[in-house]
This record gives structure tokens, C-alpha cells and sequence, in this order.
């Protein structure tokens, strides 16, 4: 992203009332515990370090997006934002 980064993203929408409450994934090449601890420090639910070796990133994806989709239970008030 060209002027900000993902935590700087992941700051504003935890700000805004509107936006607080959608489920955010980081989906990164990072490995580094501050970054993972920052993170979840301002709110992420769930933070995914991207395989190298495409076929394994594409699975990757689909099994999340499966996850969020099917399995996952958002309160009523994130449902609404749909």
C-alpha cells in the first residue's frame, strides 16, 4: 500500500466506530513477534503468514475464506455491515 501500512490500517478501522467491529485477518510475509503482537495488540483476529509456493498460498486462501464463511459466528452487529 502505497501510504499506509497494514497496521496503520488496522488502527484507523479499530478508531471508527462504523468499523470496529468487522473481522480483520492479516494475511503477510512477516514472521516478526512484534509485528504479530502489534497486531493483536490494536485487534486483529487472526493473523496468517502467507506461504511461499503459490499452489500453498492458494489453498491457504480458500481454507480461510471457507472458515470466515461457513464457520465463523460474527455478532449480529457485524452481520447488519453485510
Amino acid at each position: 500500500m502505497p501510504k499506509l501500512n497494514g497496521i496503520e490500517v488496522l488502527t484507523q478501522l479499530r478508531a471508527d466506530e462504523r468499523t470496529k467491529m468487522i473481522p480483520v485477518v492479516i494475511l503477510t510475509s512477516s514472521r516478526e513477534d512484534p509485528d504479530i503482537e502489534a497486531c493483536y495488540r490494536i485487534g486483529i483476529n487472526s493473523y496468517i503468514v502467507k506461504p511461499v509456493d503459490f499452489d500453498s498460498f492458494i489453498t491457504a486462501v480458500s481454507e480461510l475464506g471457507l472458515y470466515w464463511l461457513l464457520l465463523n459466528h460474527a455478532p449480529v452487529s457485524v452481520q447488519k455491515n453485510k
